[in-house]
């Protein structure tokens, strides 16, 4: 009889066990779900920002794809992790997002800038870095925003840095972001070939210098130079 009391007591305590993880296991279940949901919200909002910084611009939509694209590529040429990979897959797209700021008329000039037109096309990182403010989830994003336009060699602005100075994921959008340049049509220039954009990225052609480039990047990506190709088609 003792026996089968305990047997009872023991039977008891496992349905409550069940009950619990069975609690529990929904809790987590919404908590998932509510998660998937503001990533999805997060990320329709970085895309319709994006979208936005490329109204005034001769680009499309299908620039900002491109560049993500590019960078996941190189992200993984370069051996970095899977976080990193995924999230400058996601935040690559909002490299130019300061050209909100940005008068359109600046933008669509088929001529030369001015020197003062040209001064405010170069605070257009510095506009994207205050509009992604300061939060640690935005982080990659501020980092391609406000130095993708530096250049290994320092020649680069809004600020002159050199070298590892530069963030790594500034340093891939800046040549993928070069190069997506060069295969547009713009109204200063007609659409090139990849193999004439592959060529002034490695060898130069007295505007655009190898030596902008960090060299690790660079090899990476002569390496996988052909999906670049296959990506902008």
């Amino acid at each position: 009889m003792f026996g089968l009391f305990k047997e009872q007591k023991a039977t008891h305590q496992f349905n409550d066990i069940l009950k619990q993880i069975a609690v529990f296991g929904h809790f987590f279940h919404r908590i998932s779900q509510e998660s998937i949901g503001i990533y999805e919200q997060f990320t329709y909002s970085l895309k319709a920002l994006a979208r936005a910084s490329e109204a005034n611009d001769e680009d499309t939509g299908e620039h900002i794809i491109r560049i993500n694209e590019y960078a996941y590529v190189m992200a993984q040429a370069l051996n970095q992790s899977a976080e990193f990979c995924e999230e400058i897959r996601l935040t690559a797209m909002m490299h130019d997002v300061g050209k909100i700021h940005l008068d359109p008329a600046i933008l669509k000039k088929p001529g030369k800038l001015t020197d003062a037109e040209r001064t405010e096309m170069m605070q257009h990182p510095v506009y994207g870095a205050k509009i992604l403010g300061d939060s640690d989830k935005m982080k990659m994003a501020r980092e391609i925003a406000l130095y993708h336009h530096e250049k290994y060699d320092g020649s680069g602005y809004p600020s002159g840095i050199a070298g590892d100075a530069i963030p790594l994921a500034a340093r891939i959008v800046g040549l993928v972001d070069v190069y997506d340049a060069l295969r547009q049509k713009r109204v200063y220039k007609p659409a090139f070939s990849h193999e004439k954009a592959y060529r002034i990225i490695t060898e130069g052609d007295g505007r655009t210098r190898s030596e902008e480039f960090d060299p690790a990047v660079l090899a990476a990506f002569k390496k996988i130079h052909t999906q670049f190709d296959a990506i902008f088609i």
